[in-house]
């Protein structure tokens, strides 16, 4: 009599893994998950991937406090880059950037987990403002330090003061000037920029 043989153990019914979460590393079977930016995601992470895409699009509550921040950067950067060319009497174009830097990043940390275009058309506005901020007093204090101004009775909020500004703010933008003013607005639109992300089956 021959001696019974033994019977392989049978495959389990489930699906076998065949990937992990790319978030989590958690293993995701066949035919299930979701696919964002060409990784395969467990549906755990992309439900939680999806919520934060939706947090992203919801500014209009947030915008107030986005272009508060986004002023406030701004001050900051048009205050550091005006006291450095009254420091050293010498206009260092590239410190405009941290303007927009600045002004992109207060408009980030005021907008919360809001992300998208309107924030970037703030964070960019945001920036021109602290750019002609800085530009203003760089030009003021050099008026208000000259001999002539005890005379004509000018101060750094004078109306004529001004007036001279924007009649001359052409003028005082040399070609250098404007290269970096694009530096400091693209680096403030970057900023508070949608998530790129790709979602697929």
């Amino acid at each position: 009599m021959s001696e019974p043989q033994a019977v392989p153990p049978s495959q389990p019914e489930a699906a076998v893994a065949v990937a992990a979460c790319a978030l989590c590393q958690n293993p995701i079977a066949a035919g299930a998950g979701t696919s964002i930016n060409g990784n395969p995601v467990c549906d755990s992470c992309a439900a939680q991937v999806q919520a934060e895409l939706a947090a992203e699009q919801q500014t209009g509550a947030r915008l107030p406090l986005a272009l508060a921040g986004g002023a406030a950067g701004a001050l900051v950067g048009a205050i550091i880059w005006a006291v450095i060319v009254v420091a050293t009497n010498y206009e260092i174009g590239y410190v405009a950037v941290l303007v927009g830097y600045l002004a992109g990043h207060g408009v980030k940390l005021g907008a919360g987990k809001g992300r998208g275009q309107t924030l970037q058309i703030a964070a960019a506005g945001m920036s021109v403002f602290g750019l002609v901020i800085a530009k203003y007093f760089i030009l003021a204090h050099f008026v208000v330090s000259s001999p002539d101004s005890a005379e004509l009775g000018l101060g750094y909020f004078s109306p004529g003061l001004f007036i001279v500004f924007l009649q001359n703010i052409g003028s005082a933008l040399s070609a250098f000037d404007l290269l970096w003013i694009a530096f400091a607005l693209m680096t403030a639109w970057r900023i508070p920029a949608s998530s790129k992300i790709e979602i697929g089956q």
